[in-house]
């Protein structure tokens, strides 16, 4: 039988526990096993194996999955694919991520906000549904990651492939179907520490990338610079932070909520030192440039 469905998959390491955990999951579908291909690529940075495995895939349907994705329920992938063909839409993915009492606090915090980067909820750019509930206006706009994106092979093909980057190439595809039944379990946080170390890399990795479309914070947009300007604020004033705790804890009762807050800290702290490493970066780029020059 032909395949339908292409799971891609970037990793760095092919014997990650949670890769392994993931493909154990992906056995677990109910999905024809005949009809499906899972594409785990290891070359090149994260973003350019995800370009190399859309170009390689064979489905008329496209998974994009991370390795350290996991999938809960045994029908997601027949769903998604389902979701995908038959109803209007070019693309889905699951509305939230899989919140679970017995993860690491990091884990259930990015679970129950809607994403990895307390900025981006704040920017009304977050990834998924936080838990806080729909009657907010930070659930009401979101920019779709890749943890669980489906989408047609056909439509995926038509963005820039070359200069690939998940928000960009997700947006720039379709306008995904979220399907609120469905969930995904990301466990992309083991400690802060680590956590901000990654995001800090990423921040370095991909800054003066002049071929990225979509940026976190849009220096060109003023609703951009004055939601940025409010989140310094009440991080630094720490009453907003707190409200949204308790207003959380209130919907789903977990002492995750609590930590936001500090999350809030150490996200303008991380990111404050980011700006003045290229800050420092660009001016050093900039000066050499000149003497570089009188040497020729």
């Amino acid at each position: 039988m032909s395949i339908k469905l292409s799971l891609v998959i970037p990793a760095r390491d092919i014997n990650d526990p949670k890769l392994q955990e993931l493909l154990r999951s992906i056995e677990m579908q109910d999905f024809p096993k005949s009809e499906v291909e899972t594409l785990v690529i290891t070359e090149g940075t994260s973003e350019s194996a995800k370009a190399i495995g859309i170009k390689k895939a064979k489905g008329e349907v496209i998974g994009i999955l991370a390795s350290d994705n996991e999938l809960i329920q045994p029908n997601t992938l027949t769903h998604m694919y389902n979701r995908v063909t038959i109803s209007k839409f070019q693309s889905a993915y699951p509305a939230h991520y899989e919140y679970r009492k017995d993860d690491n606090i990091l884990n259930r915090y990015f679970s129950l906000i809607g994403g990895n980067d307390v900025l981006s909820f704040y920017m009304r750019k977050n990834d998924r549904y936080s838990y806080l509930g729909n009657d907010i206006d930070y659930n009401k706009q979101l920019s779709y990651g890749d943890n669980g994106f489906f989408v047609r092979k056909s439509e995926i093909k038509l963005t820039d492939l070359n200069n690939y980057y998940h928000i960009e190439n997700a947006n720039e595809s379709s306008s995904p179907s979220p399907q609120h039944s469905f969930t995904i379990w990301h466990k992309t946080g083991s400690n802060i520490f680590s956590f901000f170390a990654k995001r800090y890399r990423y921040g370095l990795q991909h800054a003066f990338n002049k071929n990225r479309r979509w940026h976190l914070v849009d220096f060109s947009k003023s609703h951009d610079i004055w939601r940025l300007i409010w989140f310094v604020l009440i991080t630094l004033t720490l009453i907003e932070p707190l409200i949204l705790s308790f207003r959380g804890y209130r919907k789903i009762q977990d002492v995750a909520w609590f930590i936001h807050p500090i999350i809030c800290f150490f996200t303008v702290v991380a990111y404050s030192i980011l700006i003045m490493h290229l800050g420092l970066r660009k001016l050093f780029q900039l000066l050499s440039v000149p003497m570089v020059a009188q040497r020729a």
